[in-house]
C-alpha cells in the first residue's frame, strides 16, 4: 500500500516532467489541429503533383518547358523552373520542398499570419521565377536553365522569416522579423567560406555578432531572455523553432557545394542566390512595411 508520504518523495522516474510535456505537446497538436487547413494542405500538394505530373511528361515535351537563355518565350521563363534534367535533379528538389514548407506553414499559421503565408506560397509559384529566368538570362546571356532549385531555395530563405514572425507573434513583439538577418549573415558567412575563404567568412561573421549585440540592446537585456525563457518551456513549438533554425543553418551546405560541376552540367548557383535572397528580404521587406503603416 501507499502511504502519504509516497507523494510528497521526489520524482525520480520523472514522470511528472513526463505528464507537463505531454500536456504541452497536446496543446501543440490542438492548436494545430485547429489551425490547419485541408485548403492550404491542398495548395501545398499542388507542388509535388505538378512537378511529378512534368517530370512524367514525354521527354520532347518536357524540352520544349525548358528555358535557352538566347531564344526564349515568356512561357519558358516560368515553366522551366518546374521541369527537370533526370531522376536525381528532380528527386532532391522533390525532397527538399517536402522537407521545408511543412515547419514554414505551421510557423506562419501558428502565427496566425495564414493569409500572408498564401500569398507569399503564391509569388513565389507565380512571379519568382520570371524574377529569377531574367536575371540568368540578363548575367548568364547563352545556355539553358530548368529546375526548381531556385524556388526551393527561395522556401530556404522563407524559414528565418516564418520563424520570426512566429516569435514575433506568439511570445515577444520586440523581437521582430528583421532580426532574422542576423540568421542570413550566418548562412552568407558560411557560403563565403565556400567560395571566399576565411577572411570573407570571418567579416561577415563578424558582422553578424555585432548585430546580434545591437539587436539585444535593442530589445533589452531581460526582455531577450524572458523570451528565451518562456520559448524554451513551449515544448512542441520550442522543437519546431529548432528544427527550422537548424534547416535553415545547414542550407549553405546544400545549396552551395564546393566543386558546381555535376555530372555533364553545373549547379545553377546563381539561382540559388536569388531564391535564398528573394526568398528571405521579399517577405521581410513586406512585413517592414506592414508594420510601418500600422
Amino acid at each position: 500500500m501507499s502511504s502519504a508520504d509516497d507523494f510528497n518523495k521526489p520524482d525520480y522516474l520523472g514522470l511528472e516532467g513526463m505528464v507537463r510535456s505531454m500536456t504541452w505537446f497536446g496543446d501543440f497538436r490542438s492548436e494545430v489541429r485547429e489551425k490547419a487547413r485541408v485548403s492550404d494542405l491542398v495548395l501545398i500538394s499542388s507542388v509535388p503533383i505538378l512537378l511529378s505530373l512534368i517530370f512524367l511528361l514525354p521527354e520532347s515535351i518536357q524540352n520544349a518547358l525548358i528555358l535557352d537563355y538566347g531564344d526564349y518565350s515568356i512561357f519558358n521563363l516560368w515553366s522551366s523552373a518546374f521541369v527537370h534534367r533526370g531522376f536525381d535533379h528532380f528527386s532532391n528538389n522533390l525532397a527538399a520542398y517536402c522537407v521545408l514548407i511543412g515547419p514554414i506553414y505551421l510557423l506562419f499559421v501558428l502565427a496566425n499570419e495564414r493569409k500572408l503565408f498564401r500569398y507569399t506560397f503564391l509569388s513565389l509559384l507565380f512571379i519568382l521565377p520570371f524574377v529569377i529566368a531574367l536575371i540568368n538570362i540578363a548575367v548568364l546571356g547563352s545556355g539553358t536553365g530548368a529546375g526548381f532549385s531556385g524556388i526551393g531555395s527561395a522556401f530556404f530563405g522563407l524559414l528565418p522569416v516564418s520563424l520570426f514572425l512566429f516569435i514575433n507573434n506568439k511570445v515577444s513583439e520586440k523581437i521582430e522579423p528583421t532580426h532574422g538577418v542576423v540568421l542570413f549573415l550566418i548562412a552568407a558567412g558560411i557560403i563565403a567560406l565556400t567560395y571566399s575563404g576565411v577572411t570573407a567568412a570571418a567579416g561577415i561573421l563578424l558582422i553578424a555578432v555585432l548585430l546580434t549585440i545591437y539587436d539585444i540592446y535593442q530589445i533589452g537585456l531581460d526582455e531577450a531572455k524572458n523570451a528565451a525563457v518562456e520559448l524554451t518551456s513551449m515544448e512542441g513549438y520550442f522543437e519546431l523553432v529548432m528544427i527550422t533554425s537548424l534547416l535553415f543553418l545547414i542550407s549553405p551546405v546544400l545549396l552551395f557545394p564546393q566543386d558546381i560541376a555535376q555530372g555533364d552540367g553545373a549547379v545553377n548557383i546563381l539561382s540559388h542566390y536569388l531564391g535564398l535572397v528573394f526568398g528571405f528580404f521579399g517577405p521581410t521587406t513586406y512585413l517592414v512595411y506592414r508594420r510601418r503603416r500600422q
